[in-house]
């Protein structure tokens, strides 16, 4: 896993983005997307928040290939069960590992995202979140921070 520093839009133009997201639909179906990272590929992409919602009906609160959305390959990385709860730990590493089988399987070179859980979701990076994720995710993963 390697680290950046910068708008997490910016370095990941024409590359695969990861989104933080939680597990919460609301009455029209769609996936709550209200902060942070999610919120803002929500403003970007309007039709995000019902397609991803679909996926978690059908598939449950898990990560999805979500395909290509303007100038980014999207993935989704649940966090949360439920967008009011803090991150669960738990749910990052298996996330984690599932955002790995899915750049195996697309054969992605190069992915970035946001540091998973920490922010919105109320984890320590340094204590809780990258101690769990050093052993899961390799070098094609950039964990992003924002200046």
């Amino acid at each position: 896993m390697r680290t950046a520093r910068g708008n997490l839009w910016r370095l990941a133009i024409n590359k695969v983005l990861v989104i933080t997201t939680n597990g919460s639909l609301n009455k029209r179906g769609e996936c709550v997307m209200g902060r942070g990272i999610a919120r803002e590929a929500k403003e970007r992409f309007p039709e995000l928040p019902r397609v991803l919602g679909d996926r978690i009906k059908q598939q449950g609160n898990r990560c999805f290939m979500l395909g290509k959305w303007g100038d980014y390959v999207l993935v989704s990385f649940p966090v949360k069960h439920r967008w009011y709860e803090k991150a669960d730990p738990e749910l990052i590493r298996k996330s984690a590992s599932e955002l790995v089988e899915i750049a195996g399987t697309c054969g992605f070179e190069e992915v970035y995202m946001p540091r998973p859980g920490c922010g919105n979701g109320r984890l320590s990076w340094e204590g809780e979140v990258r101690p769990l994720l050093r052993g899961v995710l390799d070098d094609r993963f950039v964990v992003c921070t924002w200046d």
